[in-house]
């Protein structure tokens, strides 16, 4: 399977998976492009078998912040028709390894609380919670605050926040 960088040809395969995902809070075509244009960010795909964009399988989104050692899952999502088939591990690995290769020590990301299939595969990789935002998501439901030191004894991922 192939990760890769997304590219602007990739933004309605992206807008596509994100409609398909979830029922709200989605990222739309323009934030998808500003997000590919800036250095602050990688958008990395799995293209599948091949690179055809109609072949996306899902997407994984890190933010970057200077001046930090620590570095955000800001969205993952997995096109329903490729579910249960590895495709959000092979993205959280190659998060992990997108974020280590910039220099960033620790990931984090936020997740909905009621979301047992996202939070068996990011404790299974050793994510461990570390907070929680009360009523974080459109429809009220909280999120819970996970983390992922990418070194060890990574000194940036305390337990407070």
């Amino acid at each position: 399977m192939a990760i890769r960088h997304a590219t602007l040809d990739d933004v309605a395969a992206l807008v596509g998976i994100e409609d398909a995902s979830f029922p709200g809070n989605r990222l739309d075509r323009r934030r998808f492009r500003y997000l590919l244009a800036t250095a602050h960010s990688a958008l990395l795909v799995d293209a599948g078998d091949d690179s055809s964009l109609d072949r996306i399988h899902g997407y994984v989104l890190l933010l970057f912040r200077a001046n930090s050692t620590i570095a955000r899952l800001y969205s993952i999502a997995t096109h329903p028709a490729h579910l249960g088939r590895g495709v959000g591990t092979r993205l959280v690995d190659a998060a992990e390894r997108q974020a280590r290769a910039h220099g960033y020590t620790c990931l984090r990301l936020e997740i909905r609380a009621d979301n047992a299939a996202s939070l068996a595969l990011f404790r299974g990789r050793g994510y461990r919670e570390f907070g929680r935002h009360p009523a974080y998501y459109h429809d009220g439901m909280d999120a819970l605050r996970l983390q992922k030191p990418l070194a060890p004894r990574t000194p940036c991922c305390s337990l407070t926040g």
